[in-house]
């Protein structure tokens, strides 16, 4: 039994060796130390370590692409250009002085062997009482001594194309062919120049009454200032100037053509 009594002395031997081990470590070990959490040091990211954040996408904002307005294709205005004067007519007659006397346009020609002499404006009877057409000439001239330009009183001037009569006091006067009360009847009414071209009191004059000459003339027509007025009874009528020219210059037998158209 010895043995048993041997093994039982070893093993608290050994128990001893380690608890001497035991309180010898604890003796050596440095007391303990307050523990500081580490602040956390950002240090600089290898490459690597960067997990990139995706790149966020643009998307382009679209404008709408303004489409082009189409300038337009500048005109010209043309300048007024002169409305063209109406061509002369012919002359009736080749040789010797002769008038013609357009109805469509109201205008009296003058020519001396096939060339015009000059031209101007006339008006005409009226509708209800045309000038007659057809081929005439001159066989009476009269003219009065002074200028009248009113049915009261004459001016002092004298008419210098009436010759026959300078200083004289002679009248030149028309008188009414109607009756009183007829709507065609006139007052008696002064003259300056006078040429009669075909029988029935048919006459080249002057108009001193009347305002519109030309295209129109002819016709009821109202004025600028109100009233009214219309062509003639049937004579040719013209601004004084142009009548005293006229007397002047045409003898009596000059051919008169009244055309309708020319």
């Amino acid at each position: 039994m010895w043995w048993k009594a041997r093994q039982r002395s070893g093993l608290v031997g050994l128990l001893a060796l380690m608890l001497l081990f035991v309180l010898a470590a604890c003796a050596t070990q440095p007391p303990p130390t307050s523990q500081t959490t580490p602040t956390a040091t950002l240090e600089p990211a290898n490459d690597q370590d960067i997990i990139p954040s995706p790149t966020p996408t643009v998307t382009p904002t679209v404008n709408p692409t303004a489409t082009p307005t189409a300038k337009p294709t500048p005109t010209t205005t043309p300048l007024p250009t002169a409305t063209p004067a109406p061509s002369i007519p012919p002359a009736p007659l080749a040789t010797g002085r002769v008038i013609l006397v357009s109805l469509s346009r109201q205008q009296l020609y003058a020519y001396q062997n096939g060339a015009l002499v000059f031209t101007f404006t006339v008006e005409t009877g009226r509708p209800e009482l045309p000038t007659p057409t057809g081929i005439y000439h001159i066989f009476l001239k009269n003219c009065s001594d002074l200028r009248w330009t009113n049915n009261y009183a004459p001016t002092a001037s004298h008419n210098v194309n009436c010759a026959e009569h300078n200083g004289d006091g002679h009248q030149a006067v028309f008188t009414s062919p109607w009756p009183v009360g007829s709507p065609n009847w006139y007052a008696p009414t002064h003259i300056n120049y006078a040429l009669e071209f075909k029988e029935g009191g048919f006459y080249l004059h002057d108009a001193w009454w009347h305002v519109l000459f030309g295209p129109g003339g002819n016709v009821p027509h109202q004025l600028p200032d109100g009233s009214w007025e219309t062509g003639s009874h049937g004579c040719i009528g013209m601004r004084i100037p142009d009548a005293e020219r006229l007397y002047g210059w045409a003898p009596i037998g000059t051919p008169v053509y009244v055309r309708a158209k020319v």
